[in-house]
């Protein structure tokens, strides 16, 4: 197995494939899915590096994963994995802050029935989205993920304000 593949450990090797258990494993699969993180991000903003660490087994900051050479001693790797899966939670967790505030379907219910009023009430697309980008871009770090929700939560009103119009109509 990999983790036992003690000469081949490199730097690059153990990247490679820590990345590839993270993206395939089916549990790793299912956080990503219900955090809302791109499985593309761990090979675009994941680093998994190795280095000598005082006291710590493993540390993360949103951008790397750093693990303890001590890891790799007497072929451990596996036994220890449990230290990859924690950091790993806390880069998801910095991944999701993106649009954490958005991840409650209630919040987006929210705000897609208060864009829905707005229509109704005669304001344009436009009005909606001068009004509504501003609140909605500062929880986005990613400004193009930002855009697509504001979109989306706006096809969702425009659907909505359709269905009340055409009850209106129905009811005369």
């Amino acid at each position: 197995m990999w983790y036992r593949e003690k000469q081949s450990n490199t730097k690059e090797n153990i990247n490679v494939r820590v990345k590839e258990i993270l993206k395939n494993h089916p549990f790793f699969k299912i956080l990503m899915d219900y955090y809302g993180v791109d499985y593309n991000d761990i090979d675009n903003h994941l680093d998994i590096n190795i280095k000598k660490m005082d006291g710590k087994y493993s540390e993360g900051n949103g951008e790397e994963i750093n693990l303890n050479e001590k890891l790799f001693n007497e072929d451990n790797l596996l036994n220890n994995f449990h230290f990859i899966v924690h950091e790993f939670f806390h880069w998801i967790k910095r991944r999701a802050e993106d649009k954490f505030y958005f991840n409650d379907p209630e919040e987006v219910q929210s705000f897609v029935i208060a864009m829905t009023w707005e229509l109704i009430r005669g304001k344009s697309k436009e009005d909606i989205k001068r009004f509504f980008a501003p609140i909605i871009f500062k929880y986005f770090n990613d400004k193009s993920k930002a855009q697509n929700t504001l979109e989306q939560m706006i096809e969702k009103s425009e659907n909505l304000k359709n269905m009340y119009q055409k009850k209106c109509d129905l009811n005369g």
